[in-house]
């Protein structure tokens, strides 16, 4: 068995090693099994010293876990985060700042944009997971009122648009002017995302600031295939 011991020494779990892969597994089930802060913000100490997330763990009967607050992060790491959801980086470079431990949702622009919705909007899934995985908050919104998964919607990116709604992302968040990610699919004419958001319950019959509907939208921007989706969901034609 695998003895997990806070520093107080109060035991948090005793677990079948054979249960176990490697360390950073365990800090995943310790997540979600026993409440921990997500794995960027642990830290498993083997007599006193840190032990690797891809170390194996054959050898250990006895593990203290260690939690981590956000660290004091500077303006230039805070910025290298935004770079890297905006541009895409590798995920060992996004793994290696929110291990500091960084907060996924910092941000530096006046538009009060998060990396995930960066990373939203230009489709990068692996970032956008590392960032949710980290506990960014999937439904920030910006000064726009937008959110994360508005952007991906708007920009066609069924694989994120998936990925935020699995998160627990909500469907139906109104923008300032009213708009639904279903509107943004609509009206961008994108048949998968507007599909993946119908089959997550997003509501068809909510209207934007003027009235209008996913299916009015989706109409007026001629597109026939969403246009037919909505309608098969029920409905008048518009």
């Amino acid at each position: 068995m695998l003895r997990i011991t806070l520093l107080s020494g109060e035991e948090l779990a005793s677990l079948p090693l054979s249960e176990q892969s490697d360390v950073k597994e365990l800090k995943k089930r310790l997540q979600q099994q026993y409440g921990l802060p997500p794995r960027f913000r642990q830290r498993l100490l083997h007599e006193g010293s840190v032990v690797d997330e891809v170390a194996s763990l054959d050898s250990l009967r006895d593990l203290q876990v260690l939690i981590l607050p956000f660290a004091e992060t500077s303006q230039r790491h805070r910025k290298m985060l935004m770079d890297a959801a905006c541009n895409g980086w590798a995920k060992a470079e996004v793994e290696a700042l929110l291990q500091l431990p960084m907060d996924p949702d910092a941000r530096t622009g006046a538009d009060d944009r998060s990396p995930l919705m960066w990373a939203s909007l230009f489709g990068y899934v692996d970032v956008a997971l590392l960032l949710l995985e980290a506990g960014a908050q999937a439904d920030w919104c910006d000064h726009d009122g937008d959110t994360a998964l508005m952007y991906a919607a708007t920009n066609g990116h069924a694989q994120v648009v998936k990925l935020l709604l699995e998160a627990g992302a909500q469907k139906d968040l109104r923008s300032k002017d009213g708009w639904t990610a279903l509107m943004h699919a609509a009206w961008n004419g994108d048949p998968q995302v507007a599909q993946l958001l119908l089959e997550a319950g997003a509501n068809k019959d909510l209207s934007d600031s003027r009235g209008h509907t996913p299916l009015m939208l989706a109409t007026e921007a001629g597109h026939n295939e969403v246009r037919q989706l909505l309608l098969s969901e029920g409905g008048p034609s518009p």
